[in-house]
């Protein structure tokens, strides 16, 4: 706790001497509003006076150094965003030096442009917009499509050894975006995917993130927010058809704090243990990390301890965005969006990620937004991409983490307004690098190669890029010109993610797109959302090509996807922030096939804001691997009548987190009366609806009370669950030695923070089944089967579409097709009845299925 202290009071200690140092242009604030036309121009101007004695060590007015002259603009944009023009800003001051002599060099002036306050450094709108510090009297920055809000258009010295009057403008003019053209997809080969796996049925995890371990455990995780205080994470030990929650049962924490932002990593090479280390961090309120490690696959959890690694070190203080990577079964390289002063710095770990070294090294200086890290065991390099203005850019270590170097990957149109989310990178087996981003001005995704041989040449220094003009790498290893990614009838694209890991010049990129054209930070934005999974077999070759498959089989998500930070909210109508920043896509070394993790949020068409945002994974089942071969999975036909589940895998006491020390492995066990064997869908000729039997290994009351026993629950539940038109809906069977069997039936359902009652009084932040409406079901306890019959009256279905592409919802009629449906085991810890529910002790589950109204 008092590390969390010092941070705080020091951030609000560095925030109070900046605010005495800024003195205020005349006038001291204005207004500016974006046009709605092409072809259109506004501007303001002001003067100032950048007080003597003002030094500023680096190119920008944020560092180190005093006295900054300040000009606030409040920025309006139109109801539809830049959906048919880019705005572009220009922001400039300039100066006729004040010293006796007239030399410049002694009135050196800087000009910084600072986003609205207020925001989270680390989401997609950055604190700094861009910097100028070149050789002459004039400074400009340029910026694309803004958001809406304040900016803080600062003037300082980089040496300033009198008084300097000067004049600042902002030229705001609406422009033509840049010739966009669709591409044709290559043959796909037959790659598909799964349907819909639920990670976690109930808790809201944004942003999730999947992590893959070299033998085939696959790890998601997810924040949920600063006020809950928590991520949450699970584990697939199955390809990624079922998922066990980590950490103690049932909320499963892995560590008290965190909720700002998740990273995971997986060993290089297997521990003493013979696993692959498994490590976990969790940003706490921008004051450092709460960190986990697990020596068996996230069954014994140690953690340190809620925030106490990062957030002041040897370089700084204030932690955001962070990503790690393991170099080998026990070193972790932690890296992270310091904020005072600003820099990408990189943390080890020599016990599996617990503790991490207060000493850094600088990897990017003043970065906007770090991406994740890599490291390629053959040649002891780590990567990350990172982000600066409209520049993309990539840093390297070739010494195994110790020390960096920058080089430039793209600019110019590829990036016109920034990026869409965060870049990021992976590298094949032979260390060839591949990164991928999304533009903002016409949102489609690219990516560029950087080959293993070319990689030495990154290598400018961070001294270097901190001290060049515009902070920015000038240095281009030999990166190959971007190729745009995105194909056919998709238009915009939004958190582009990339897994090679496989064969040189395999890789997959994917990204959320749809085929609505627009701005989609706007809140008047329309459009049906899909993962999409665009592989390439040739990405070497001066001609690759991309596939381009649709991973969902319905959109998860509709309308705005904001990426404007605090912008978002005081947009006109607001945009919808409910996914965060980045969705994931990972390689399965093990079994070659490609795995990708997903929010779906369960938002209608023209609401203004999703709701909880749900992990889902789709896992390929066909098609070419990036490892080189072809997969064939049988028995995971997207669209199907049953599933079969294998015996063995309801699993109780799965997870167990203690502090500093791994604890003995829980007492883990299969509970027979949670254990599906198969889910089967049939007709209902009463109703017109369908029943769902649901095969269990054994339901006596000896095995139902032993499994209340094992959870400390009160009652037991068995629940479907699947997409009935636009929303989730659930059928269930419950039992409890008080009531026995019942069944009831309920349309999408939340509950508050974190996970109270069966109301969202509180806000949304979890699912729940209560199953009150009434439903017919029977138990045979002898066959072990529950079947639960959903009348026709219940159903919905999703057929034709209106103008923007968004599917439209209607009563479900024969031949109706539901999605991603899935069988759930839970314990209910909190009460006999379903009124009451909190986190549910999550047991066992089916592959999930689409399937047709018999």
């Amino acid at each position: 706790m008092r590390s969390i202290l010092v941070v705080l009071t020091t951030v609000a200690a560095l925030a109070a001497i900046g605010a005495l140092q800024i003195g205020a242009a005349t006038p001291s604030t204005q207004n500016v509003a974006v046009p709605g036309k092409i072809g259109q121009t506004v501007s303001v101007a002001w003067t100032g006076t950048i007080p003597p004695a003002s030094a500023h060590p680096t190119n920008d007015c944020n560092g180190a150094g005093v006295g900054s002259d300040q000009e606030d603009i409040a920025v309006t944009i139109p109801r539809k965003g830049y959906d048919k023009f880019d705005g572009v800003f220009t922001f400039e001051i300039s100066w006729t030096p004040s010293n006796p002599t007239g030399a410049e060099d002694e009135n050196d002036e800087v000009l910084t442009v600072n986003g609205p306050d207020g925001q989270d450094a680390g989401d997609t709108s950055a604190t700094e917009v861009g910097s100028s510090d070149g050789g002459d009297t004039k400074e400009t920055v340029v910026a694309h499509n803004l958001g809406p809000g304040t900016y803080h258009v600062l003037a300082c010295g980089f040496v300033n050894s009198t008084a300097q009057d000067y004049k600042g403008t902002l030229t705001v003019q609406t422009v033509k975006k840049a010739a966009s053209q669709a591409l044709p997809s290559a043959n796909a080969n037959g790659l598909t995917f799964s349907a819909a796996a639920t990670a976690d049925p109930q808790r809201d995890e944004a942003e999730p993130l999947i992590e893959i371990a070299r033998d085939g455990h696959i790890y998601t995780c997810g924040p949920t927010g600063f006020s809950s205080g928590a991520d949450y994470a699970q584990v697939s030990t199955d390809g990624g058809d079922q998922f066990h929650i980590l950490g103690t049962p049932p909320r499963g924490q892995q560590g008290a704090g965190g909720g700002g932002d998740c990273s995971l990593a997986t060993g290089a090479t297997r521990n003493a243990s013979g696993n692959y280390q498994y490590a976990y961090s969790g940003l706490g309120a921008l004051s450092g990390f709460t960190t986990s490690t697990s020596p068996d696959n996230g069954h014994s959890l140690a953690t340190a301890g809620a925030d106490v690694n990062g957030g002041v070190t040897s370089n700084g203080v204030a932690a955001d965005r962070q990503w790690e990577t393991f170099t080998d079964d026990h070193t972790v390289l932690l890296s992270w969006n310091q904020q005072q002063p600003r820099n990408v710095v990189v943390q080890r770990s020599t016990d599996g990620g617990l503790t991490f070294s207060p000493i850094t090294s600088i990897a990017a200086p003043d970065a906007e937004f770090p991406g994740p890290m890599h490291y390629i065991a053959s040649t002891n390099t780590v990567f990350m991409p990172w982000t600066k203005g409209e520049e993309v850019n990539l840093a390297v270590s070739h010494d195994g983490g110790t020390t960096w170097t920058d080089c430039k990957v793209a600019s110019g149109d590829v990036v016109a307004g920034g990026t869409a989310g965060f870049a990021v990178a992976d590298a094949d087996t032979a260390g060839n690098i591949y990164v991928v981003w999304a533009d903002s001005s016409n949102y489609h995704t690219w990516m560029s190669v950087l080959t293993a041989d070319k990689v030495a040449g990154c290598s400018e220094s961070t001294d270097d890029v901190a001290s060049s003009t515009d902070g920015q790498p000038s240095v281009d290893p030999g990166f190959s010109a971007p190729v745009q990614v995105d194909r056919d009838a998709v238009t915009t694209t939004v958190f582009p993610w990339v897994a090679a890991g496989g064969a040189p010049g395999r890789v997959a990129v994917a990204f959320y797109g749809t085929t609505a054209d627009g701005d989609p930070n706007s809140g008047d934005f329309a459009g049906a959302w899909n993962v999409y999974v665009n592989q390439s077999l040739n990405a070497l070759d001066a001609t690759r090509t991309f596939s381009q498959v649709q991973a969902t089989t319905h959109p998860f998500h509709y309308d705005s996807i904001c990426l404007n930070g605090l912008g978002c909210d005081l947009a006109v109508p607001p945009g919808d922030r409910t996914l965060a920043d980045f969705f994931a896509i990972g390689f399965n070394q093990a079994n070659g096939r490609l795995s990708v993790v997903f929010d779906r949020d369960n938002k209608k068409p023209d609401e203004d804001l999703g709701h909880i945002a749900t992990p889902m994974v789709v896992t390929q089942i066909a098609g070419p691997s990036n490892n080189g071969s072809t997969i064939a999975v049988t028995g995971h036909d997207v669209v199907r009548n049953s599933s079969t589940d294998p015996t063995g895998d309801a699993q109780s006491n799965y997870s167990l987190t203690a502090p500093g020390v791994a604890p003995p492995s829980p007492p883990t066990k299969n509970e027979p009366a949670a254990d599906f064997t198969s889910a089967a869908i049939g007709p209902d000729a009463a109703t017109g609806g369908f029943t769902v039997t649901l095969k269990v290994s054994n339901l006596s009351t000896t095995a139902l009370t032993q499994t209340l026993t094992d959870t400390g629950g009160q009652s037991l539940l068995w629940v479907w669950r699947f997409a009935n038109g636009y929303q989730d809906a659930a059928a269930s069977a419950r039992w409890s030695p008080l009531t026995g069997f019942t069944f009831g039936w309920n349309d999408y359902t939340t509950g508050g923070t974190p996970c109270e009652g069966v109301t969202n009084a509180q806000g949304e932040k979890c699912e729940v089944f209560p199953g009150n409406q009434p439903l017919t079901g029977k138990v045979d306890a002898v066959a072990g089967t529950i079947t639960l019959t959903v009348p026709r009256s219940y159903l919905r279905q999703l057929s034709g579409a209106d103008a923007d592409g968004r599917p439209l919802e209607q009563s479900a009629a024969k031949g109706a097709r539901f999605y991603d449906g899935s069988a759930f085991s839970f314990a209910n810890v909190t009460g006999t009845t379903q009124d009451t529910q909190s986190f549910l002790y999550t047991l066992d589950s089916t592959p999930a299925m689409d399937f047709l109204l018999p």
